[in-house]
């Protein structure tokens, strides 16, 4: 199954007014998520199921995208990308979905949770990962035995050029 991650584009900064959980995108991610789909048009990257944090700027960030590429499916809400959810849960979820068939699977969520399903996935530790705001990193995976995977590739918003993959 391949399964590409999707940090939230960037976001308000958190504080003791305004709870995580709230955080809204600011311009600066709207046009973030923007140029993620120029991108992923330009180079056939649709995706065949999107599942979202329920956070705000995940949500947010997925609805643009969704808005953005022509083609893509309605993201879908899952509890097990909300923030600190254990990397076990996620994997467990994951397999899940391969089982029904999914192929292609991308989840917009959060650091460090990212980081850590991907570095559980790779084999390596969580230090070696850096998932950046609304960047794109795809594994292909296999839950078939033990969840392992192979790192496709990882883009950050700043390098994404329509026609380059």
């Amino acid at each position: 199954m391949l399964i590409t991650f999707l940090r939230h584009a960037t976001a308000e900064v958190g504080g003791l007014s305004l709870p995580d959980s709230d955080r809204a995108l600011i311009d600066k991610g709207e046009k973030q998520v923007k140029r993620i789909a120029a991108f992923c048009l330009a180079n056939g990257l649709i995706p065949e199921s999107i599942y979202c944090s329920p956070l705000l700027r995940a949500q947010q960030t997925a609805r643009l995208l969704n808005q953005s590429l022509s083609g893509s499916p309605a993201p879908q809400t899952v509890s097990w990308l909300a923030i600190e959810t254990a990397t076990p849960t996620i994997l467990t979820e994951l397999s899940k979905l391969a089982r029904r068939g999914i192929s292609d699977a991308w989840l917009v969520g959060h650091e460090p949770d990212f980081s850590t399903a991907i570095s559980r996935l790779l084999g390596t530790t969580p230090d070696n990962i850096v998932i950046k705001k609304a960047s794109l990193t795809r594994l292909d995976t296999d839950f078939s035995d033990q969840a392992s995977a192979k790192l496709l590739w990882s883009i950050p918003c700043a390098l994404m050029h329509q026609g380059q993959t």
